[in-house]
């Protein structure tokens, strides 16, 4: 990041006695041990099994990892080649340990059952009571409402559940006093960027006020959408998604009214990003794992590697017939099963279970997600039987559909006629 600070030797020597101190900790505490030949090591977060996720890095002391839900006491496993620990974490704590690669260097490493740069206060509500924030479901199937950030109204404020942060579009910027004092990496359909950032903001949606936002600027965004907010603002609360009522209902205690709602274990990527366990059944084979809840997309994308070519041609000529719900794919989540639903194909490496849900099918569900115990909690609603809209893919996979009928009646009329 390109921060302009000034240093003087006060600033200077206050991280570099933090450093030594942290050091002289770790060499004074008899601290667990485990072994590795490897850099690569595997987490298991909860009901998370994170393959390759941490890469051991002896210079870092310590180097932190953050539960993905903190304030569910959960088991938290860290697998080497040759060896394995496991802790059970408890909110607000932190776990000591020495991974020793290739019998010579020390990994201090330290596990933080806390939530990981989360500088945003938590949000200051002027009113009483769990709070409630209309929404409008827009033409593109997604969720929007309304915000004031440093002071002034943004009218187009997406939800997207599937973002890490807070980001504002590029054309929005004059809209607004935001000033961009650093730059951050974003990743996003533009791919990997460096990108200008405003460090601190104050953000309204309804009652709730959050100072201290950090902001990047996104350019592909909708033209018409000013800013995009994820759940990285509701970590530690549970935020009720209506979409019978289009209202948001932010809340400190798990509501009372979940009766006729079914829960389902729900993971945190990141500590931020929603995904629930599923099953999905392509071609009679079937695959379970973790989808990602991403209300910022309006269309399902399923890994290419398992949706080849012909397979879509095929499932689109049976929708032309009216039996795409029988050959094309089938989703389930807990014992709601889906199927007939509008899905793209995007590259997501090696064949398995790589799912992004759309809001085209989210919107089926009256939702509420805990984000302090790592729950959904899921109500069909007025919109289960709402037809599915169409992607563009959707739309080329047709045509060339139609192209391979024409060129298959002209190659069955020539062989008549030669017939003859």
């Amino acid at each position: 990041m390109n921060k302009r600070l000034r240093l003087t030797r006060a600033y200077l020597v206050k991280p570099l006695l933090g450093v030594i101190s942290a050091q002289l900790a770790f060499a004074q505490t008899n601290l667990p041990l485990v072994r590795a030949s490897s850099k690569t090591v595997d987490i298991r977060d909860g009901k998370h099994f994170r393959k390759g996720y941490w890469a051991l890095m002896p210079e870092r002391k310590p180097d932190y990892y953050y539960a993905e839900i903190p304030e569910k006491s959960h088991l938290v496993t860290f697998i080497t080649d040759l060896d394995s620990i496991t802790f059970n974490v408890v909110y607000g704590k932190q776990y000591e340990f020495v991974i020793l690669l290739n019998g010579k260097d020390s990994c201090f490493t330290r596990i933080a059952a806390s939530y990981k740069d989360f500088k945003v206060s938590a949000p200051k509500s002027v009113g009483t009571g769990p709070d409630t924030i209309p929404f409008t479901l827009g033409d593109t199937r997604k969720v929007y409402v309304e915000a004031r950030l440093n002071g002034a109204k943004l009218t187009n404020v997406q939800l997207d559940l599937g973002a890490g942060g807070t980001v504002i579009n590029k054309t929005a910027v004059n809209k607004v006093k935001i000033n961009f004092d650093q730059k951050v990496t974003l990743a996003n359909s533009d791919g990997v960027n460096q990108v200008p950032s405003a460090s601190t903001n104050r953000l309204q949606v309804g009652s709730l006020v959050w100072d201290g936002v950090p902001i990047a600027i996104a350019e592909n965004m909708k033209d018409h959408e000013d800013l995009i907010i994820g759940n990285s603002l509701f970590r530690g609360k549970i935020l009720e998604i209506n979409y019978d009522q289009k209202i948001l209902v932010v809340h400190d205690e798990l509501p009372t009214h979940l009766g006729s709602y079914t829960r389902h274990d729900m993971l945190l990527d990141g500590g931020v990003i929603p995904y629930v366990g599923v099953s999905l059944t392509i071609r009679d084979k079937k695959q379970r794992g973790w989808a990602m809840f991403d209300t910022g997309a309006r269309t399902s994308i399923l890994n290419s590697a398992d949706t080849p070519m012909a397979y879509r041609l095929v499932s689109q000529l049976a929708g032309m017939i009216g039996l795409d719900e029988s050959i094309g794919p089938k989703l389930s989540i807990g014992h709601y099963q889906l199927s007939g639903f509008e899905y793209k194909t995007g590259d997501m490496g090696s064949a398995g279970l790589h799912l992004i849900l759309g809001n085209d099918l989210l919107k089926r569900f009256n939702l509420v997600l805990d984000n302090k115990n790592g729950y959904l909690y899921m109500q069909p609603n007025s919109l289960s039987h709402t037809p599915y809209g169409n992607s563009d893919e959707y739309y080329v996979v047709r045509v060339v559909t139609g192209m391979v009928l024409v060129l298959a009646g002209i190659v069955f009329y020539r062989k008549a006629r030669k017939a003859k």
